[in-house]
C-alpha cells in the first residue's frame, strides 16, 4: 500500500528555483545553448532547461511525493484527515480560526497540524505572532497494490 501525494509548488517556491537557476546558468538563453551544445549529454541540464522555460511561461508545477512508510496511518486519523479536508477546500488565517472553524480545541488542533507537516501535509507560516495554515496537497491518493 503506498499514498502518492500531488503537492502544487507555491509562486515563491518557484521564484526561488528560478532565482537559483539564473545564478548557475546566467540565463534560460545561455541555458538553452549549453544543452544544445553538449547534446542533451547531461539530463539535468536538459531537466533544468524545460522546467525553466515552462515556468516562466506560467505553468503550474506539482511534486508528487509516494509515501510507503506505514507510520502515516498513524498520522492519519479521522479528526487529522478532516482537518486536511477543511484547509483543502477553505482560506484559513490562523489556528485559533481553524480550530474555532472545527469546534476543537486549540492544542488538539495544533499538535495535530505539526504532525501533518512531519509528512509535509500542511505547511504553517509564520504571520505575525501567529502561524497560518495551508494544505499542502493538491490531492491525495490511496493506493492498495498487491
Amino acid at each position: 500500500m503506498k499514498i502518492k501525494i500531488l503537492k502544487r509548488r507555491k509562486a515563491a517556491d518557484i521564484e526561488e528555483m528560478i532565482a537559483a537557476w539564473s545564478k548557475q546558468y546566467g540565463s534560460l538563453n545561455s541555458l538553452q545553448q549549453k544543452v544544445l551544445i553538449s547534446k542533451c549529454a547531461s539530463p539535468a541540464q536538459m531537466n533544468d532547461f524545460i522546467l525553466w522555460k515552462n515556468l516562466s511561461q506560467g505553468a503550474e508545477f506539482q511534486d508528487i511525493i509516494i509515501v510507503r512508510d506505514p507510520d502515516i496511518f498513524e498520522v492519519l486519523s479521522p479528526r487529522r484527515v478532516e482537518l486536511l479536508e477543511y484547509l483543502m477546500n477553505n482560506d484559513v488565517k490562523s489556528i485559533r480560526t481553524l480550530a474555532a472553524a472545527l469546534r476543537r480545541n486549540y492544542k488538539n488542533v495544533y499538535d495535530d497540524l505539526k504532525a501533518l507537516s512531519k509528512y509535509d501535509l500542511v505547511d504553517l507560516n509564520a504571520r505575525g505572532r501567529s502561524l497560518r495554515p495551508t494544505a499542502a496537497p493538491a490531492r491525495i491518493e490511496v493506493i492498495f497494490d498487491g
